[in-house]
């Protein structure tokens, strides 16, 4: 499970999940007087089965599937993970190509300083953070791989990104990206109205992503919808716990996780996101 290196930083995570939504914002006020015992209780959960948020586990184990499948042995020298977050793909970069020089970049100053104290704490050197816009990044080629997990749909002209990202990539170079889809379809009616706040928009098709992918110049070398059945019945049902008690989300997640993990054997249609792992040709 990913994210147990998280456990003795709650403060971020609490940050990046009250972004979310409204209804988790609510939740968390209500937690803060929360005594350092519970806290303790929290960052040993964490230690042990990482981060209790399924998106954030589906995301992350295609993202580690489709990488070690294609790229693993191509042993990339200069990686950018373009809005990085937390920074948790950045990590796993780090180690997963350790003679890499891995860059997380992303436009939260916050974030990025418990990037930098994260990274430091692991003894992660080959990784390191700055702050990055990828609508307005320079036309310097840099990069063997750039990657960017959900990001896209936070920007209002994505297609400038993309361009940005053509530029930045080295010939040959690779670009994965993830991102949700448009018109998702729920199973339970109670999330049909579900959006995440800081939405510039609901997503991109994978057929659009591919095209504007090969107008640019890329080749698809893989393309896979996520949050199929068995993703989008675990993420809902997490989400569902987590808007009405962060306990039973916790004690629900190692079975929600099982689940989910199922998602990633199946030929999934009408999924919530989408994966595109191409390369510039």
């Amino acid at each position: 499970m990913f994210g147990r290196e998280y456990a003795n930083h709650l403060d971020i995570l609490i940050h990046s999940l009250g972004e979310i939504n409204e209804k988790y914002q609510n939740k968390i006020k209500t937690d803060e007087n929360n005594l350092s015992f519970i806290n303790k209780l929290k960052k040993l959960y964490i230690s042990i089965f990482g981060i209790p948020e399924i998106g954030f586990q589906i995301r992350s184990l295609y993202f580690e599937k489709i990488i070690k499948c294609y790229l693993l042995k191509k042993n990339p020298i200069q990686i950018l993970d373009a809005g990085c977050g937390i920074g948790i793909y950045s990590l796993l970069l780090g180690r997963m190509f350790t003679k890499a020089r891995v860059t997380g970049g992303d436009i939260d100053k916050y974030k990025l300083q418990s990037c930098k104290a994260i990274a430091k704490e692991l003894n992660i050197k080959n990784v390191g953070f700055e702050y990055l816009n990828i609508t307005k990044t320079s036309n310097k080629t840099a990069y063997d791989l750039a990657v960017c997990i959900d990001v896209l749909e936070h920007i209002h002209d994505y297609e400038l990104a993309l361009r940005n990202f053509s530029k930045l990539l080295k010939s040959k170079g690779c670009l994965y990206i993830h991102v949700p889809q448009p018109n998702q379809k729920r199973i339970f009616s109670s999330l049909k109205n579900w959006h995440h706040e800081d939405h510039a928009h609901e997503g991109i098709s994978k057929n659009e992503l591919e095209n504007r992918l090969k107008k640019l110049g890329f080749k698809i070398i893989v393309s896979m919808e996520t949050f199929g059945f068995f993703g989008k019945l675990s993420w809902e049902l997490n989400h569902i716990m987590l808007s009405k008690s962060f306990l039973i989300a916790g004690v629900m997640f190692p079975l929600l996780y099982v689940v989910a993990k199922m998602d990633l054997w199946t030929n999934n249609k009408d999924g919530l996101g989408v994966a595109v792992l191409a390369k510039k040709e």
